[in-house]
């Protein structure tokens, strides 16, 4: 349990899982200091990270009872799966679906991957998409604004960007499990 607050004497500490239970502050004058450094240090990070819960909790709790909801740019969070070479922006996540925008910069390409049993749909808003698939990654996509690509489940593939500016697509996945299973290299 980590100290997140101090008041009155009393410290309140919370655990990983948010749990909080408020206890007497160290009675000697170091122990009361590292407690405050660490409510120094850690809490503007823990502040930060539960206004992140907060928001993610509304969001699934928004989409378990199925109501309508505007999702901004602002709501948009990178805490979701990534894979080096490309930024995923998580903008809706349910029991069974997942939106996001993906971004690559220019003449980057992501590292090889799957997303486990979930099927995917990539529309391209911006730039060019080049993707890499199947045995040997020898089957190629070269997508540009307005082009969807499908990929089934567990394909290996990656990503890239072989244009000029930064490739910005949208993502949907619908299936359930990991949404993002890094791997070595191409399938076999």
């Amino acid at each position: 349990m980590m100290p997140v607050a101090e008041s009155g004497g009393q410290v309140t500490v919370e655990c990983a899982n948010r749990h909080r239970q408020t206890v007497q502050l160290p009675s000697d004058l170091a122990g009361r200091e590292r407690v405050r450094t660490w409510i120094m240090r850690r809490g503007a990070q823990l502040h930060i990270q539960h206004e992140r819960w907060e928001a993610e909790e509304e969001e699934r709790t928004a989409m378990a009872k199925k109501q309508p909801k505007l999702i901004r740019p602002s709501d948009r969070h990178q805490q979701t799966g990534q894979t080096a070479g490309m930024i995923r922006e998580e903008a809706v996540h349910t029991e069974g679906m997942w939106v996001g925008i993906v971004r690559t910069e220019a003449g980057r390409s992501s590292s090889w991957h799957h997303h486990g049993t979930h099927e995917s749909v990539i529309y391209v808003i911006n730039g060019q998409v080049h993707l890499e698939c199947g045995p040997g990654g020898k089957t190629k996509f070269h997508a540009r604004a307005g082009d969807c690509i499908y990929l089934p489940e567990g394909e290996i593939h990656r990503e890239g960007n072989d244009g000029l500016d930064e490739s910005e697509i949208v993502v949907v996945r619908s299936g359930s499990g990991e949404l993002v299973v890094n791997v070595a290299g191409p399938a076999a």
